[in-house]
């Protein structure tokens, strides 16, 4: 199936997101806390050199994610995640020169953790391609004020500079007494360059910094081996990501728990 062929079902998908996304919103419900909207916008870079495979990409994206506490429990949150990101390769893309990804999520949170999963439609725009449906999942467990471990697949965007396929965090707090609240994220993701490998894995690092509850700059990057073939090693992959992100409506500012999905 080709990406000309399936464009013409993205209306239909594109409905049942705005659906789902309003549903909450036409509830009529507040909650005791009331509703947040959030929203993050980024952009990447990144390098792939393999035996199989050598790219240079760029990419932007975002998402936006609102999120409910009209449960009758102070520790609990629902919420629902709309996000996208567009992908270009100036040199290389086997997979297609420029990717389009659309990204849809739900979940809930508690005040030990987070819990999500939804589908990521991506593939190519320029008809090299197919358009391919994965699913697309989210866990965090700990406390936010102390740390964190996380674990997901696709559930980032931009989708490639990131989390590429599937990654897995610890996320630890530095304790402040500022206004700005730090966190610094270590961890490994999937390469899916080096299937020579039996687990292909690569560090990966970050950096977040939350502003008063209202807005929060993110700052990520990963360096691998870029896999090797006999005698023959390849250049390092590595890629660079830095997200800006935000915050607002009456569930932002309290201090119940627990805090907003996600942010």
């Amino acid at each position: 199936m080709t990406a000309r062929q399936t464009f013409p079902t993205l209306p239909r998908l594109w409905t049942l997101c705005a659906l789902l996304l309003l549903a909450p919103l036409l509830s009529g419900f507040t909650g005791k806390t009331g509703q947040e909207m959030e929203f993050t916008v980024g952009v990447g870079l990144g390098q792939i050199d393999s035996a199989f495979d050598s790219d240079r990409y760029g990419e932007i994206g975002g998402a936006v994610r609102y999120k409910f506490r009209n449960f009758p429990y102070d520790d609990l949150a629902g919420w629902l995640q709309f996000g996208g990101s567009w992908t270009t390769y100036p040199t290389g893309g086997n997979y297609g020169n420029q990717i389009v990804s659309l990204q849809f999520m739900g979940g809930v949170r508690k005040n030990f953790g987070e819990f999500g999963g939804g589908f990521v439609l991506s593939g190519d725009v320029t008809d090299t391609g197919p358009m391919i449906l994965f699913p697309c999942f989210r866990m965090l467990l700990g406390k936010r004020e102390v740390a964190m471990f996380g674990f997901g697949v696709l559930d980032e965007v931009p989708l490639y500079a990131i989390s590429n396929a599937m990654h897995m965090e610890a996320i630890i707090a530095i304790p402040t007494k500022v206004a700005v609240k730090p966190w610094v994220k270590v961890g490994t993701r999937l390469n899916l360059y080096v299937p020579e490998e039996r687990f292909p894995l690569e560090f990966f690092g970050g950096l977040e910094l939350e502003i008063k509850r209202h807005f929060k700059l993110m700052i990520d990057g990963s360096v691998g081996d870029g896999g090797s073939q006999g005698e023959a090693p390849t250049s390092a992959s590595f890629s660079a990501a830095f997200r800006l992100g935000g915050a607002f409506g009456p569930g932002v500012t309290s201090d119940r728990e627990p805090r907003p999905a996600g942010f």
